[in-house]
């Protein structure tokens, strides 16, 4: 997602699609395990569709914000040089890890 998000945003200097992309890869991240059939422990059902419930609706209502405004203000300075949109993608991607290691470590836990 943020290699996408990367490169739309060189391509296109837009600010629309940044939330949409990055807060919604938390909700695509959660969805293979939660349409994943088996023996699946309750824990593990309940967080993580407690993500994709979060991302999905977090992302959406950012994304409606952004089309109504067209751009993030905060971020123009940012995004307006091929480095500083490659650095901005690149702490999005190590965000979304560091914020997503509660949620993997208590899904890929086998203890009850």
């Amino acid at each position: 997602f943020n290699f996408v998000g990367f490169v739309i945003s060189l391509v296109t200097g837009s600010h629309v699609h940044l939330d949409l992309l990055g807060t919604g890869a938390f909700a695509a991240a959660s969805l293979p395990q939660l349409l994943q059939n088996g023996n699946t422990l309750l824990r593990v059902k309940l967080s993580t569709a407690a993500v994709f419930t979060w991302g999905t609706k977090l992302a959406g209502f950012l994304f409606f914000r952004a089309l109504k405004t067209g751009n993030d203000a905060r971020l123009e300075g940012t995004l307006s040089t091929p480095g500083g949109t490659a650095v901005f993608w690149i702490i999005s991607l190590i965000w979304g890890a560091v914020c997503s290691l509660p949620h993997t470590l208590g899904t890929t836990s086998s203890l009850p």
